[in-house]
């Protein structure tokens, strides 16, 4: 696994479709999830702001499983 940009669509065991990604290698990740066939921000950098740590746990613990399955793309 090399430095991308974009991860591989992952479907989550909650059903929901997520990836990763990022505008530039010197950008962090943000989590998008897929609804209605659209990529929508899952709220992440809100979570931070809100101090909501039970949603900052669980997208950061949601990322680190979709960089552990290697499916990046190029």
């Amino acid at each position: 696994m090399g430095l991308q940009l974009h991860s591989a669509d992952f479907l989550h065991e909650d059903g929901k479709t997520y990836c990763i990604r990022r505008a530039s290698l010197d950008e962090d990740f943000t989590i998008y999830e897929k609804r209605d066939g659209e990529w929508v921000d899952s709220g992440l950098d809100q979570a931070v702001k809100d101090l909501n740590f039970a949603e900052f746990k669980r997208l950061g613990l949601l990322i680190k499983t979709i960089m552990d399955a290697n499916r990046w793309i190029a």
